[in-house]
């Protein structure tokens, strides 16, 4: 072959490789299009004021903020919003971890805090897994009573036991299931009475520091919103309500963090891979779901195991609570990780779910 053939032959493969690499760069930009587009037509239509997706595949990121953080301040890939309930599957995995070290035991009855809470004979796995019977705080009248009356009260882990003082188990231990808030608490209690520290630096030290999640914080009994945080709002009938602030203390170990959509991202591909565990803890965890249609009033899971839930073929996380709601989820075939985060709470209590489940075959194409 000529120098001059060589040439031209050597100029079509590059040409047929650049329009091959342009058609991939415009179907990923119409893809990514379609995502964002999806996502804030599905928050218009809920009159969610603001709120932020992430994709993650492997080590890339894709955010997607739509919409207000407050009024004429937009949604951003720094914007921060409480994670509600997804904080529990950080405690429990930190609570893993302690027991690779051997400071904790799952088979261990739950010591007994000297708030008068009676968590009989349950387990730290039952504790984990919503098996244990223990009543749930955030559903007494006295909790709704006292934050109608003052919302921005401080509150101690002693007034939040103080709410199931003296309620008998709703079910013998490990013979049911319930989503009881109550549970992590007193997972929080065991984790701090073998560190000597708070379950909140037990988190940082286990998972958001290892896994650099630099924007995961728990404000604690701070009265005002951390810096850079969304709004909460409330979406009623007749249009969306600003709420008062809540301090995080109300929610303590089992909703209290704020952080990122893509930290929030990246924290459902480690809880769904096992990043900060080993592969055996890992794969015990896996195994210990369990179904979850004995409590109607549970978030929508379809199986339910140690601090961790199942929808459908998605592992991880959901939140939700006075006007942030939270979604960490991972495919593990897929090996896709998708974050939800919103600023405003409504009659569909399991909102993040749902988006997932109907944008699934979009997010499923990243």
């Amino acid at each position: 072959m000529t120098d001059v053939k060589r040439r031209q032959r050597l100029s079509a493969v590059a040409a047929l490789l650049l329009v091959v690499a342009l058609a991939a760069c415009g179907q990923r930009a119409h893809e990514e299009a379609d995502v964002a587009e999806l996502f804030a037509a599905e928050l218009t239509k809920a009159k969610v004021p603001g709120g932020a997706l992430a994709v993650r595949v492997d080590d890339t990121l894709r955010v997607y903020p739509v919409g207000e953080a407050d009024e004429g301040s937009p949604v951003t890939e720094e914007t921060l919003f409480a994670y509600r309930s997804v904080t529990k599957s950080f405690v429990v995995t930190a609570a893993l971890t302690l027991v690779e070290e051997g400071l904790l035991e799952l088979e261990a009855p739950t010591p007994a805090p000297e708030d008068g809470v009676n968590p009989a004979a349950a387990t730290l796995r039952q504790l984990a897994a919503m098996r244990s019977g223990v009543p749930n705080y955030s559903a007494q009248p006295g909790l709704i009573d006292a934050l109608s009356a003052d919302p921005e009260r401080s509150w101690s882990d002693a007034d939040l036991f103080g709410l199931v003082r003296g309620q008998p188990e709703t079910f013998a231990p490990g013979t049911s299931y319930q989503y009881s808030n109550t549970n992590t608490l007193l997972l929080a209690r065991a984790i701090e009475q073998v560190t000597g520290g708070t379950w909140a630096q037990a988190v940082v030290t286990t998972v958001t520091e290892p896994l650099g999640l630099e924007s995961v914080r728990y404000p604690g009994d701070a009265g005002e919103l951390p810096a850079g945080a969304a709004e909460p709002f409330e979406v009623a009938d007749e249009g969306v309500d600003e709420l008062p602030v809540v301090r995080a203390s109300a929610f303590g170990a089992s909703g209290g963090l704020f952080g990122t959509v893509g930290d929030l991202a990246s924290w459902a591909q480690a809880l769904g891979t096992g990043a900060v565990l080993t592969p055996a803890t890992q794969e015990a965890r896996l195994e210990a779901f369990g179904p979850t249609d004995a409590d109607p009033q549970s978030p929508l899971y379809d199986a339910y195991g140690l601090g961790i839930g199942r929808i459908g073929d998605w592992i991880g996380h959901t939140g939700n609570g006075l006007g942030y709601q939270a979604l960490a989820m991972y495919h593990p075939e897929a090996q896709v990780a998708v974050a939800i985060t919103l600023n405003a709470t409504g009659d569909d209590q399991d909102l993040p779910a749902h988006l997932l489940q109907r944008l699934e075959d979009v997010l499923l194409a990243h």
